[in-house]
């Protein structure tokens, strides 16, 4: 049952997958271990239950709509009102001595982490952005070391986004072509889109998606799928002109369904599907020094200046405008500013919530 929950999260990670809500122990805690919170998507829950092996601690897995937490937290599906209503159902105060939460750090677009000690009387921490990172974190007293708070996608993690790509589009891809040129011209043309989608999943890092030459990088991708079709044509003595007709439209459509908002599937771009002519802003007068965003921002945007006690924005570039600094700065320092001068005040940021199309148009008040 696990291998396939396996295979069905990572081909179809893009669907809610709903585990248990609740307490749950790992290893043998006792009265004074601690309590770490997470949403109840499968996969998840699967993968933060595993790295914590060898550990004695509660898992406190709330509501999230089985959705995976920083999408859940982004869209409105995870909020402070879940991790609230996961502390005082759960019994978890009747488990444990303390009232010390470690919150996943990428439910700071949308959990606010004071809203949670106001109503509950629990002190909240941001954990480390992978869960990988628990146990040093627990190590540590609870710290997290600044290459904690940055997200990573390794070629592990970028393969299995390419698989979740083809998962849907491939078969349904194959399907019409077998139904328009026949077995082979299907099969060839599943493989080369195939082929696309790992090549740009695996190159990621390296390809400008996101400047003026990403044209050229789709274009590319697109030809380099086609000469491997082509090729696979010549192996098999198939080589017509039909054929490769079909081939190309198959390269083309496949590369320009991927390439409609595959930087808004990454933990590394914003998506490309909502302009983003906007940028956060600091307001330096207002900031104290108190440092939550540095402690959220999953891009290693922000830095503490200890001499001026005040935060800095020192890598623009890196910025994905998540909004979970502004949403943890008790200060309101931070917004969202438009290149035409509108803003975007911390109080809008908080109430509202992204659609699927990145607009802010879900109020979670």
């Amino acid at each position: 049952m696990k291998l396939l929950d396996s295979i069905f999260d990572t081909a179809f990670r893009f669907l809610p997958h709903r585990s248990k809500t609740g307490l749950f122990p790992i290893g043998d805690p006792d009265r004074s271990s601690p309590v770490i919170v997470t949403g109840n998507y499968t996969l998840t829950v699967r993968r933060v239950s595993k790295a914590l092996q060898g550990e004695d601690v509660w898992l406190l897995v709330t509501d999230s709509r089985g959705i995976n937490v920083w999408c859940a937290a982004g869209g409105g599906h995870l909020t402070h009102h879940d991790v609230i209503a996961a502390v005082r159902t759960s019994q978890v105060a009747d488990r444990v001595d303390h009232q010390e939460l470690i919150l996943p750090q990428l439910s700071a677009t949308g959990v606010e982490r004071n809203r949670v000690e106001e109503a509950t009387g629990w002190h909240a921490t941001w954990g480390p952005v992978h869960a990988t990172d628990l146990p040093a974190f627990l190590r540590r007293g609870r710290h997290a070391v600044r290459e904690e708070r940055a997200v990573r996608f390794p070629m592990s993690d970028r393969l299995q986004m390419a698989v979740m790509w083809t998962a849907p589009m491939v078969p349904i891809l194959w399907l019409i072509l077998w139904a328009i040129s026949g077995p082979l011209p299907a099969v060839v043309g599943a493989v080369a889109i195939t082929a696309i989608v790992l090549g740009l999943f695996a190159g990621m890092p390296w390809l400008p998606l996101r400047t003026h030459r990403g044209l050229l990088v789709y274009g590319g991708l697109a030809l380099a799928g086609f000469a491997f079709g082509a090729a696979l044509f010549t192996a098999a003595g198939a080589l017509t002109t039909r054929n490769l007709i079909v081939l190309a439209a198959a390269c083309v459509v496949g590369t320009g369904i991927v390439s409609v908002d595959v930087a808004g599937s990454t933990p590394l771009l914003s998506s490309s599907v909502n302009p983003s002519d906007f940028r956060v802003e600091l307001l330096v007068d207002r900031c104290t020094g108190a440092a939550q965003c540095v402690l959220v921002c999953p891009r290693d945007v922000l830095v503490m200046n200890g001499h001026v006690h005040k935060v800095e924005i020192v890598r623009p570039a890196n910025c994905i405008l998540c909004g979970a600094c502004i949403v943890q700065c008790p200060e309101d320092a931070l917004r969202f500013r438009f290149d035409d001068g509108r803003v975007v005040e911390p109080a809008t940021i908080r109430r509202t919530r992204l659609n699927l199309l990145g607009k802010r148009t879900i109020d979670v008040t």
